[in-house]
């Protein structure tokens, strides 16, 4: 563990416990002084006490270096002042003196400190709420018990006080200042205890049990001096003893730097103590006037000024509620119709808001163009990435939408990497078609995000209503939007598609063709087909590729290009393609058990992107190998370049594991896609598979394919890797890519696929009679 963190941890552990040895010390000393058991050691009780904390505040201010300092420096004087004048009142025996004699050194000291005191607190109490935040509901609490406590000061101490007979004008005034300095103090804590809105920490709670002690002792000593009541001076003392020790507590705990710490910037509702304080405060100054039927005059003059000053800081208070209670609608208003991280409507807002513009554009006679945008390959960020900086990708995208398109264009975005454009006042589609291909040649440029360059393309599907259509409402409109979006999708993403009448029943057609695909297991429909994989130049079996087939009830044989990507799209391509992983496994065991030529015989299978992406591939694999009883090398699994290619260091991994497991890897389809020599190196494959489209040139001799045909051979042949030919049908093509020197071939010219009782006699006869003549 680091060194600094054990010993600022080391630090905080003692300074806790010296924060609870002060406590426990000081406050059974200020105890047993009340009691009056420390004998000539309680003359000085008040003045260590007082030294303590005001020495105490000036280590911990050094200490524990708060961030802010400046109000603890004002507290740290306060209690020098009153530590001064609390010494200088007990030298001079001040107290209950009303006498011309009273010396008002010990008052002239004592008094500003309330002041400094007061700075300090409200220093503190700001650093909490920040430099540009204000806690006016707090401020407006603690005023409001102020006057209150001023309402009691008024009628029990002041009043008394400055129509005292016998007590000389400066001692009445001095003595008549000590109320209102409390209750200014008590506006200060009342707004420190109301503010705060984050969790209170240790030094919190001790600052209030020493700012209540020392409002207590004032009391008491208001009380005494004004001849109200006569106390032991050890008892006169015991609140503010206790209040200094609990300031000395605050400064020797750790937490002492956390009571500057900012609260949270939002609106929080009041806590039910702080409204009953604030009721009670309310109610005080009416009771005690209604009680008071004989009072004069002026003393009616001063409560009815305390009482208006209580109603306009109660008005103001209720007004200031309405105003957070209307913003506070309003900000659950925009959270429940605005994206949180884009700041941009939601789908619940568009939805709203298409029916608006369909409703405009049926009185004046325009269109509404609706725009589905989707960020291509997001998830390949996402995972490349993480998902923080795809975050940041999507508000770099926002704002970029938002530029591009005018004020008055409406930018929603209703999910994930998906957008809506709605421009309502379109005269027909090409207007709207304009502004999508705006929209995608603005998302072309490169987006630096963290210091990483990236790009994100748009595919855009453009829907256009003119509000007369009863049909086309807003959720219509949008799913005709997202379904030409689909659309763009297919033709190669970064492009625009407009809606048409004929996508909605490709997309009615899909989606029955998925509910009967969901069927089509359970219902034995889905069967296999086999086709033989041949050596090149003998045509001698070498294994068999196992190829999906439906064979629908009413539809007949559905080719796989037609039910293949509804399987990867709605993700029943993992149950089905287990199902053609085990079946493949069964037949091709069954074969090797019962026919002597096909002891060495393997099975290919095709891996789709969504089984490449699950986790329990592996350990299928391996099951299936394990309930059939078959060596790894009896199994090839197949995979496309453009799925490697979406997460290149999560496959990267997966095709380790199954290469550990010892079953064959071949790349299918090799030359479609990236075709790249430098990340064919990176993956652990055993073959590449030559597609098709480029064996059908090689029928004609020095054709741009055959030569694109020899280097992928030879560049697997430099990796080690073995090659082989899809799609062989001619004599010609055969020749050719023998003389090539590609070693393994597919195609009708050797065999079609066949059903599996058909497979033994296909092994047998595959070898054509002309190939081995010639060899």
């Amino acid at each position: 563990m680091d060194g600094g963190a054990d010993t600022a941890r080391d630090s905080g552990v003692t300074s806790g416990r010296a924060s609870t040895l002060v406590v426990v010390i000081g406050g059974t000393w200020a105890v047993l002084h009340a009691l009056g058991l420390l004998g000539p050691l309680a003359d000085a009780t008040f003045v260590l006490l007082a030294a303590a904390a005001f020495f105490a505040t000036l280590f911990g201010i050094r200490r524990h270096d708060p961030q802010v300092r400046r109000p603890w420096w004002l507290i740290c004087a306060a209690l020098g002042l009153f530590l001064v004048g609390g010494a200088a009142r007990e030298a001079m025996g001040t107290l209950g003196d009303l006498t011309a004699s009273r010396s008002l050194v010990p008052d002239l000291i004592t008094l500003p400190g309330y002041a400094v005191l007061a700075l300090g607190l409200t220093g503190l109490a700001s650093a909490r709420n920040g430099v540009r935040r204000r806690d006016s509901d707090a401020i407006l609490d603690g005023v409001v018990a102020a006057l209150a406590v001023l309402t009691l000061a008024w009628v029990f101490f002041i009043n008394p006080v400055l129509f005292h007979e016998h007590a000389p004008l400066p001692v009445r005034l001095v003595l008549a200042a000590y109320p209102p300095m409390s209750a200014f103090l008590v506006a200060v804590v009342a707004r420190m205890l109301f503010s705060t809105s984050r969790t209170r920490v240790v030094a919190d709670r001790l600052l209030m049990c020493g700012l209540g002690m020392m409002l207590t002792g004032d009391i008491v000593y208001m009380v005494v001096d004004a001849h109200l009541a006569a106390l032991p001076d050890s008892v006169i003392d015991l609140p503010y003893a206790l209040a200094y020790v609990a300031f000395t507590a605050v400064v020797a705990h750790p937490t002492m730097r956390d009571v500057c710490a900012p609260s949270a910037p939002e609106e929080t509702p009041a806590t039910r103590p702080r409204l009953a304080i604030v009721a009670a405060a309310l109610g005080v100054p009416a009771v005690v006037t209604a009680s008071r039927q004989e009072a004069l005059p002026g003393d009616r003059i001063v409560l009815s000024a305390i009482i208006l000053a209580l109603t306009a800081a109660a008005v103001l208070r209720v007004f200031r509620a309405l105003q957070a209670h209307a913003r506070a609608e309003a900000r659950l208003a925009h959270r429940a119709t605005h994206d949180a991280l884009t700041e941009l409507p939601n789908r619940l807002y568009v939805r709203d808001y298409v029916g608006a513009a369909l409703r405009r554009a049926s009185a004046s006679g325009r269109q509404v163009a609706l725009l589905f945008l989707d960020v291509d390959r997001f998830k390949l960020v996402n995972d490349t990435y993480g998902h923080t900086l795809g975050d940041e990708l999507l508000v770099e995208a926002a704002s970029r939408l938002t530029q591009t398109l005018r004020p008055r264009d409406f930018v929603a975005r209703i999910g994930g990497d998906e957008f809506v454009v709605v421009v309502d006042d379109v005269t027909d589609h090409s207007e709207a078609i304009v502004v999508a291909d705006r929209i995608r040649a603005a998302f072309q440029a490169p987006y630096t995000i963290r210091g990483i360059e990236m790009f994100a393309s748009v595919s855009v599907g453009v829907a256009c209503a003119n509000g007369l259509d009863p049909d086309v409402d807003a959720e219509t409109l949008i799913r005709d939007a997202d379904t030409a979006m689909y659309q763009a999708k297919a033709a190669g993403r970064d492009a625009v598609a407009m809606f048409d009448a004929s996508m909605r029943d490709r997309t009615a057609e899909r989606l029955a063709l998925e509910l009967d695909l969901r069927h089509a297991l359970e219902r034995g429909e889905l069967h296999l087909n086999f086709q033989p994989i041949v050596q090149a130049a003998t045509g001698s079996v070498d294994g068999v590729e196992a190829l999906l087939r439906w064979s629908h009830p009413t539809r007949g044989l559905v080719p796989p290009d037609a039910f293949v990507s509804v399987a990867e799209d709605s993700g029943l391509i993992v149950e089905i393609g287990s199902w053609v992983l085990r079946e493949s496994c069964r037949h091709v065991s069954a074969w090797r058990r019962a026919l002597p030529t096909a002891g060495n015989l393997h099975v290919a299978v095709n891996l789709s992107a969504r089984q490449l992406r699950d986790p329990g591939l592996v350990d299928l694999v391996a099951e299936a190998l394990t309930e059939f009883d078959l060596p790894p090398d009896a199994l090839w699994l197949e995979i496309t370049e453009s799925m490697l290619m979406e997460n290149p260091t999560a496959a990267t991994d997966i095709l380790s594991a199954l290469r550990d497991l010892g079953v064959g890897l071949s790349i299918d389809d090799f030359g479609t896609g990236y075709s790249s020599l430098a990340y064919l190196k990176r993956f652990p494959v055993d073959r590449v598979k030559i597609d098709r489209s480029f064996v059908e040139g090689l029928d004609r001799r020095d054709s741009s394919e055959e030569s694109l045909v020899a280097a992928i051979i030879a560049m697997a042949g430099a990796l080690g890797m073995t090659t082989i030919a899809e799609g062989v049908e001619t004599v010609g093509q055969q020749q050719r890519l023998t003389m090539l020197g590609c070693e393994f071939a597919q195609g009708h010219f050797y065999a079609p696929a066949v059903a599996p009782r058909h497979v033994p006699g296909t092994l047998v006869s595959a070898v054509r009679p002309e190939l081995s003549r010639a060899n």
